[in-house]
């Protein structure tokens, strides 16, 4: 199943590469979530370890949805309806291109968290300890970015 997806991933990847051509859109994103979902559970139930390491690796997208999610329900907002305000939109928005954010994530998920993801996976970083550590300077990435502020 997992290589099925990421043949279906790297395809799409083609075409949404920037600039996009198509948008995998909120049911493709929401398909794509819960299919990450069952993979990190599955290897949860294989090693506790790699449970904390896809939490790792899956961090630029947990703590911009969690950061800008909160923000937009204490706001009183109805956080299902649509909106631009997580900080990937807002850097965008801020550097005026998709390239350089998307090249950016790519390296926060190389140079930072694979290699706290391969040492917790190892058992030479204890899980929470290493969610501690790749998360900080996400939070303040997406507080630097304004994750969930809406531009006025």
């Amino acid at each position: 199943m997992h290589i099925i997806l990421a043949a279906a991933v790297c395809g799409f990847l083609f075409w949404n590469f920037p600039p996009a051509k198509t948008f995998l859109g909120d049911a493709g994103s929401g398909f794509l979530g819960l299919m990450l979902a069952a993979l990190l559970l599955f290897s949860a139930s294989t090693s506790p370890a790699l449970f904390w390491s896809w939490l790792i690796m899956l961090g630029v997208f947990i703590v911009d949805a969690t950061f800008t999610l909160t923000r937009r329900l204490l706001r009183g907002e109805k956080v299902y309806e649509a909106h631009s305000t997580h900080a990937y939109q807002h850097a965008t928005r801020k550097y005026g291109r998709h390239l350089p954010i998307t090249l950016s994530v790519l390296m926060i998920n190389l140079l930072w968290l694979s290699p706290i993801a391969f040492f917790v996976a190892r058992g030479a970083l204890d899980g929470a300890v290493g969610l501690c550590i790749a998360y900080t300077p996400l939070v303040v990435l997406a507080y630097r970015f304004k994750a969930g502020n809406i531009d006025l």
